[in-house]
Formats: structure tokens, C-alpha cells, sequence
């Protein structure tokens, strides 16, 4: 029953189920699992030979008559008021009226059955509630009786809300649930009766029963709690049986550091001190290297705080045992920031000299001929350190040892991608594998981001993932001046490029960020067009460069150069830029419609500049005067100037906007909540992290009957979600 079509549910109607599939509702469980948003507290209902005037009631009636009246006359200043009058069960009769809301008398017409709950007032001798709460029971016309609506909420106080739409309101789809929950009698549970009895939870048909219809606020707290344990434990479940089943049959590597080799030497060579939070990673990192099975780990920092560097370490571990690491970025203009990166980094080892370590850049933009000479020499070992795009997972590239891989911004990569360069080795010659074992070799994976995530976020999306946190950056860096600008001042802007013309003579430079490429229907400023403006008519004395995603590769390249080495004072560009440019003599960043951008797009942004000794400036320009502007584009905006930390960031931009589709089902995989909160169900999240991997761990064939149960609800729950899964089915 309740994987079969809602139509089956009497009283669903092909228009109906029509309905309930805009809701993303099509069967009966879909039904059960969309779950009220609120509730509505009826408080106690009454009859009125038991109403006090002035005394707060719930009273619940059908409306018999519904009109508007005016009260003031015609034209600039008509005020009316719709005046109802409503029947209880017992026959008593009282009055409902609205000021200045004429649609309430459409909203509640003749037949509809609704609890009303305000003060009691009196008005000409009969009983009434002025503006009153209303919450709509149903409708005699569709065969209920206000006698059935009283009866029903003399058991439930509490009314639930569900998301809704106009053409199928909450009380229409209260009563189908309600229908459903009677169909389909008691409902099996997949957790175990010892286990839930652990975890103080109540049966799941309890917890559905008692979500869609409570009678006090306590029935919703248990039902929420098992509901929540649920959808968490699946999904970590899923996580850590998909990286199981992944890494079945797979070795790991021995890449544990050496104690006099190049990730010492490189630390040794640094003009700088390394952070502790990056000597806390090291140590990490280097257990994870020494272990058996592959290394799966989250390398997570804001900006600046070094995790490149960290990464380098890693990749130069595996070339210490005679392997080799490749470092994959999902843009060309981030992956040639990397090489200059690694390479700087790496120049007092001797880097592409005889002796040193050797690293090349392999992109869509490679030549042919460079391409094939890159490929053999990946193939037969010359190349010790690779950084590139997708084309590393490109037919035809071959390793001859992978030991280690650096996958940077892990969100813009799914599962799949994270493990298609296990394939890529040749692992008969690599040096010091258990070449003679039948299974594969895996090499270890370090998954970078730069977007701060809070803890909660970061145990869902990457819970099949180890996670080091970067939360300290490196001494003498000076925090990021953020100014947010109001249009409506013309003068701030004329002073904004006086700043910039200022910096410009002194050898510093400048980004201006646009949202779109070109002009479009919404209005926002174009970077063409700005490009355009800035460089004729604001800055005819300095060199205006543009860049964007359409530009040809080395279009892009020639014009990053050129404002990298000074040649160009402004940067002219979109949200291209938001990772892998590093200029530290760019000291000013202007983000135009910067309501239009997310909170984290925002803090990427701003984090091109700072990356030098230079005080630093970050103009926010809003499209439209700021009193103008949504709440919510308000708060984006002052959480930007009110801080740099970027968790602090995220944990903001969480709370604005909630999780949402964790990263987007086509980037991470994963499916969306439909109960639980990660803002405030960190505990639950924890607490299910863990016993999920203590069941896989102990059990990763599901062979003990309680856990083959587990088993199929995440092959049930995430079967269309879940990217890796099918390894799961096949389990």
C-alpha cells in the first residue's frame, strides 16, 4: 500500500494527485512523509454557554453567512470590515468579524468548517471575536459536518499546517493523511526494538501517527525525534556502506613520511612558521598515510589559512616512496594557479631541475604534442607531481604508481569523479604494493575546500570523510576592510574609484565582479558593459582587463597575466574568479549587485584580496538603495561587514537559508532532509555518524539480519539519490 499511487487513497482524484505531485507527493508513503511545517495551537475548545467576554477561546463553528460591510464612505480612505456569522454543533450562534480584509468573507465562505480563536468581545448582545486566528477544518459541502470538526478537535488540540499550494490547501491535504494513516494500519519498523529502546525513540508508526496528528506539544517533540534519528541514520548509513562497498577488495599504500624526506625538507625551506592547526593537520594526515586502507579525508580551511601547503606535503609523501600525486581542480584557472603555487613552494627543493621534483599541468588547453609527451611520462614515472582538470580522468592517462590525490573544492565533484583515478595506475609497477594480491590499489584521497562549512554541514555532506579542520591562518595577515555601499549615494561611488586610481599609483590593483557576462532581462550589471564603461569612461588612464567564462583559454590567460604582472591596474571579471586567483598586489575588490551573490560566493570573492603585506578593501555595491532591499539580502550583506571569519559566515548563511539540497543533488550525491535540521540536530547527527560506522564496521555484508533490515531502508530511502549506490544494491 504504501508504495502504490495516491489515487488509491479514497477521495484522491487524478486533479488531486495532479495537485499532491506538485508537492512532490505520488504515493501514500510520499504522503505520510510530507510532514506538517507548523502547528496550529487550537488552545481549548469551547462551547459558548461556557464563554467568558474578554477571556480568550477556541471556538469552532461552520460559517452560514459571510458578507462585507463598509464603514466609511467611498473612495480615498474606504474602509470595510467582512462580518461573518457562524453555527456551533450545539446549534449556539456567534459573530467573526475582519477590519480592512473584505477576502476573508470569500476565504470562509457559507459551508466552511474552521476553529476561530481570539478574545471574546460582545457586540450587540451576541458573543463575537474580532480578527480572531483562523485555521480551516474543512467544508460541509464536501460532506463533513461542523459536528465532525468539533469532535475531531476535542481529541487534537494541535492543528497541523502543511506545505501547501493555492488550488490544494492544508485542510484538504490534513484530511487525506488522515485517510492514508487509516489505510494503511500499522506500519513495520526497520529499527531494531533493542536499539530503539537505546535510544529512548518510539515505534515508527507511533512517530507517524503522533507527527499528523498530536494532541500535545510532547506527542510532537517524540515523533520528531524518531523521524529525524531516521532520515539521519539512513543517510549515514548510505555514506559509509557506499565507501565500503567503493573500497571492497582495494588495498591501500604505505605513504607514512619519512623522517628526512621532501615534506621535512619543504618544511624546513618555508621563510615562514607553519600554523598550529596546520602541524595538527600533518600529524593527521601522516596516521591516515601509515594505515592499511586508503585514506578518505576533508581538508577544510578559509581562505588563506594554507591547505595548499598541507596538500604539497601529502603528494610529497607518496614521491618519497617512489610513487607519484596528482592534484585535480574543477576549473583550468584554478589548476594554473596550483602550478604556480606548487612550484614556487617547491623551488629550494630543486623543482623541474635534474634531481628535483618534476610537475607539469595537464588541461583541455594542452597542446597535442605536450599532451602525449605529459602522458608518457606520467605512464612511465618522470612526472612525480600532476596537477589538472577533468582531463586526468580523461581516456588514455595512465600512471605508472598514483599514490596520492589532492581533489580541491570536493562540491564540484561527485562521488565518482573522487574515485575514477584508482583506475588511472599501472599499480604492476609500483614500487612497494602487495603487487601479488588480487586486489586493487587505491590510492589516498585528500579532498580540499576553501568554502567554510560548519561542523553539522561538514558530518552530512562528507560523512563517508575524515575531517581536518584549517581554523587558524597565517601571522601578518591583515583582515579585509568591508564597506557596504548604498547607490542611492553617487558620491561613494566617484570616492570608491578615487581609491582605486589612488592604488593604481602606487603599483596595487583592483577586482570589479559582475554577475553576468552579458546584458540580460534581469537588469543586472553586465561585465561586457562595465568593461566597457570603466575602461572609456572612468579609468581612460589605466589598462582595464576582462575576464570571463566564455573567453577562450588563452584569452583568459593572456589577460590574468597581464594583470598579475601590472600591466593591467583592473580586473574586470565574474564569479570566474572566485577561486584560484592569487595576485597579493590586488588590495581592492568591488562587488557589483552584490545582493545577488550568496553569502559564500561573497566571502570567496573577497577573498582575492588581503593575500599581501597591503591593507586591503572590499566595496559591497547593491543595485537598489538598501532600505529597498529584501530582509534577507539586508542580512547577507551586513553579515559581510560585520565579520571575515568564514565559518562564522556559514554558520550564518545556514541560518538564513537552511541546508536546502546539501550542495545540490547533482554535485554531492546526496538527497535532500525532509525533518531534520542540521543547524540544530547536531547531537543526532554525531550520534547516528557514529553507530553507523560502528555497524559497517562490524557487519559491512549486512549479514546480521538487523542490519540487512538497515540495509534495504537506505536502498529504499536513496535509491534515486544517493550517487554510488548501486554498489550498495549489488552488496
Amino acid at each position: 500500500m504504501l508504495d502504490e499511487p495516491v489515487t488509491r487513497l479514497s477521495g484522491v482524484g487524478p486533479a488531486a494527485a495532479k495537485q499532491l505531485a506538485a508537492l512532490g507527493v505520488r504515493s501514500v508513503r510520499d504522503l505520510l512523509e510530507h510532514y506538517p511545517r507548523r502547528y496550529a495551537d487550537a488552545g481549548e475548545v469551547v462551547d459558548l454557554a461556557a464563554v467568558e467576554v474578554g477571556q480568550p477561546a477556541t471556538l469552532v463553528g461552520e460559517v452560514i453567512d459571510a458578507h462585507v460591510r463598509p464603514i466609511a464612505p467611498k473612495g480615498r480612505g474606504r474602509r470595510d470590515i467582512a462580518e461573518l456569522t457562524v453555527r456551533q454543533a450545539g446549534g449556539g450562534v456567534f459573530r467573526v468579524s475582519f477590519f480592512n480584509q473584505r477576502w476573508m468573507a470569500d476565504r470562509l465562505a457559507p459551508g466552511t468548517v474552521a476553529a476561530f480563536s481570539g478574545k471574546v468581545g460582545e457586540f450587540r448582545g451576541q458573543l463575537q471575536l474580532a480578527s480572531p486566528k483562523v485555521e480551516v477544518l474543512g467544508h460541509v459541502r464536501a460532506g463533513r459536518s461542523a459536528e465532525e470538526a468539533a469532535e475531531e478537535l476535542k481529541h487534537q488540540r494541535l492543528l497541523p499546517i502543511y506545505p501547501a499550494t493555492g488550488a490544494l490547501p492544508s485542510d484538504r491535504i490534513r484530511a487525506f493523511v488522515a485517510t492514508a494513516l487509516e489505510a494503511v494500519g500499522a506500519l513495520g519498523d526497520w529499527l531494531d526494538p533493542a536499539l530503539r529502546e537505546r535510544e529512548g525513540l518510539v515505534e515508527l508508526d507511533t512517530a507517524l501517527r503522533l507527527i499528523h496528528l498530536p494532541e500535545h506539544w510532547d506527542d510532537v517533540t517524540r515523533a520528531r525525534a524518531r523521524l529525524v534519528f531516521d532520515e539521519l541514520l539512513v543517510l549515514q548509513l548510505g555514506l559509509q556502506w557506499r565507501r565500503r562497498r567503493l573500497e571492497d577488495g582495494m588495498l591501500g599504500l604505505d605513504n607514512a613520511p619519512t623522517d628526512a624526506g621532501l615534506g621535512a625538507r619543504l618544511i624546513d625551506a618555508l621563510p615562514f612558521t607553519p600554523t598550529g592547526a596546520q602541524r595538527r593537520a600533518f600529524d593527521g594526515i601522516a596516521a591516515d598515510l601509515a594505515l592499511e586502507r586508503p585514506m578518505h579525508r576533508l581538508l577544510q580551511g578559509d581562505v588563506g589559512s594554507g591547505k595548499t601547503l598541507v596538500a604539497l606535503w601529502t603528494m610529497l609523501a607518496a614521491v618519497d616512496r617512489g610513487r607519484q600525486a596528482a592534484l585535480m581542480a574543477p576549473t583550468e584557472l584554478l589548476a594554473e594557479q596550483h602550478l604556480r603555487t606548487l612550484t614556487t613552494l617547491l623551488a629550494p627543493l630543486g623543482v623541474n631541475a635534474p634531481g628535483g621534483v618534476r610537475i607539469e599541468l595537464l588541461t583541455s588547453s594542452t597542446t597535442a604534442a605536450q599532451r602525449r609527451r605529459i602522458l608518457d611520462d606520467l605512464a612511465g614515472g618522470d612526472v612525480d607531481l600532476v596537477v589538472g582538470t577533468h582531463a586526468l580522468i580523461e581516456d588514455g592517462v595512465r600512471f605508472r604508481g598514483l599514490g596520492v590525490v589532492v581533489i580541491d573544492e570536493q562540491h564540484r565533484f561527485g562521488v565518482s569523479q573522487r574515485v575514477a583515478l584508482k583506475d588511472k595506475t599501472n599499480a604492476e609497477g609500483d614500487a612497494g604494493t602487495a603487487a601479488a594480491d588480487a586486489r586493487d590499489v587505491l590510492p589516498d584521497v585528500l579532498v580540499m575546500t576553501a568554502t567554510p562549512i560548519p561542523r553539522s554541514l561538514a558530518l552530512t555532506v562528507y560523512g563517508d570523510l575524515d575531517v581536518t579542520v584549517l581554523d587558524e591562518l597565517p601571522p601578518g595577515r591583515t583582515p579585509v576592510r568591508t564597506t557596504l555601499l548604498d547607490p542611492a549615494s553617487s558620491d561613494r561611488r566617484e570616492r570608491l574609484y578615487d581609491h582605486i586610481r589612488r592604488q593604481a599609483g602606487i603599483g596595487l590593483r583592483a577586482y570589479v565582479v559582475c554577475p553576468l557576462v552579458e546584458a540580460g532581462e534581469s537588469g543586472a550589471t553586465s561585465a561586457v558593459e562595465h568593461h566597457r564603461h570603466l575602461a572609456e569612461d572612468v579609468f581612460p588612464d589605466l589598462t582595464v582587463e576582462l575576464v570571463h567564462g566564455r573567453l577562450r583559454a588563452d584569452d583568459k590567460e593572456s589577460a590574468m597575466r597581464r594583470f598579475r604582472e601590472g600591466e593591467a591596474q583592473v580586473l574586470v571579471a565574474t564569479t570566474v574568479i572566485e577561486v584560484g586567483v592569487d595576485v597579493p598586489e590586488a588590495t581592492t575588490m568591488v562587488i557589483e549587485d552584490a545582493e545577488r551573490f550568496g553569502l559564500s560566493q561573497l566571502h570567496q570573492l573577497r577573498g582575492r584580496v588581503g593575500r599581501g603585506a597591503d591593507v586591503s578593501d572590499c566595496a559591497l555595491m547593491a543595485s537598489q538603495p538598501l532600505d529597498e532591499l529584501t530582509e534577507d539580502a539586508r542580512a547577507r550583506l551586513e553579515a559581510m561587514v560585520a565579520t571575515t571569519d568564514g565559518f562564522a559566515l556559514a554558520a550564518t548563511d545556514l541560518d538564513l537559508r537552511g541546508a536546502g539540497q546539501l550542495f545540490g543533488r547533482r554535485q554531492s550525491g546526496l538527497p535532500d532532509l525532509k525533518l531534520a535540521r542540521i543547524d540544530r540536530d547536531l547531537d543526532v547527527i554525531g550520534r547516528t555518524r557514529d553507530l553507523a560506522r560502528d555497524v559497517v564496521a562490524a557487519d559491512p555484508r549486512h549479514e546480521d539480519p538487523a542490519h540487512a533490515t538497515m540495509h534495504g531502508e537506505v536502498v529504499r530511502r536513496f535509491a534515486d539519490d544517493l550517487e554510488g549506490l548501486e554498489a550498495l544494491e549489488t552488496g
